[in-house]
């Protein structure tokens, strides 16, 4: 009887290390599978980016302009989404530039304003849409007649509307040595001048 319980015993070990072998070996052609496709994804994506960024650095040669962007924009209430703008340089020397955005309070559906005589506004873009761009003036670069196209994100309200967007494309002071000039805190100093400005309707749906 003790010799059958061992061999009982053994057989139970055996089948044990067995299932554990097999279910590692599913494991890791498991994690493998949806690391190449993560991989796959990711490749596309960038593919993608790549190929909006061509198609809009092109545009702009084309039509000689200084700034793209989408004249109109759907969302869904709460989505976060990226826009590819695109800047070109179409002076003559180095430009260094951030970005502002905002919305024009007079065409926005989601301002909010008090009950006052004289209404005072009670929230802001920022409030709104939590935008997420580099606004430093000395934060993109471009040589005389170059192009390029860079992110800005935002998330949408979550209540329905449309608002008009404004973007403006900010230069930064050149120093005498052609660099882009700082303070103390290292900050851009903005020159005060504006390179461009394109509005879009954001519709929330």
């Amino acid at each position: 009887m003790l010799h059958k319980n061992k061999r009982a015993s053994l057989e139970l070990s055996i089948r044990a290390i067995v299932i554990v072998v097999l279910a590692m070996t599913l494991l890791g052609l498991g994690l493998g599978f949806i690391r190449s496709q993560f991989g796959t994804i990711t490749s596309i994506n960038v593919e993608v980016q790549e190929q909006v960024k061509e198609q809009i650095t092109a545009q702009l040669r084309t039509s000689g302009e200084k700034l793209s962007f989408p004249r109109n924009l759907q969302m869904a209430r709460g989505e976060r989404k990226t826009l590819t703008i695109g800047v070109q340089n179409t002076g003559s020397d180095i430009m260094y530039f951030g970005f502002d955005v905002d919305w024009d309070v007079a065409n926005s559906d989601h301002v909010k304003f008090d009950d006052s005589t004289i209404p005072v506004i009670q929230n802001s873009f920022e409030e709104e849409y939590n935008p997420r761009f580099l606004a430093d003036v000395c934060s993109y670069s471009l040589s005389p007649s170059e192009s390029s196209a860079y992110g800005v994100n935002f998330k949408a309200p979550k209540t329905a509307g449309t608002d008009m967007i404004v973007l403006q494309v900010k230069l930064g002071k050149i120093k005498d040595d052609g660099s882009c000039d700082k303070n103390t805190d290292g900050v851009g100093v903005d020159s005060g001048e504006i390179f461009a400005t394109k509005t879009s309707f954001v519709t929330i749906g």
